[in-house]
């Protein structure tokens, strides 16, 4: 699945906690082409995919792979998130 994402919600990078996607801060925006989806898929086609798999694997499985670990890495401390394919 390429396409660019963007990620609203708290994104956590080291000491720097943010609320993306808001009139102060971009959303988090990934180009999910670099992405490695076929867990994901697996999952999907055997009727397995629950939203904690899901979740799991996109950012291990999508998101790390475009934009890396990040020095401080990268988490997701919100309650939820709003991702968009643009």
């Amino acid at each position: 699945m390429s396409g660019q994402y963007e990620i609203s919600g708290v994104v956590t990078t080291g000491d720097d906690e943010r609320e993306r996607g808001t009139a102060d801060a971009a959303p988090l925006r990934i180009d999910g082409s670099r992405g490695t989806w076929e867990a994901i898929e697996e999952l999907w086609l055997a009727g397995e995919l629950t939203d904690d798999e899901f979740e799991d694997h996109f950012i291990d499985d999508v998101i790390v792979e475009d934009i890396g670990e990040g020095t401080d890495g990268r988490q997701f401390t919100g309650a939820s998130y709003s991702v968009e394919l643009r």
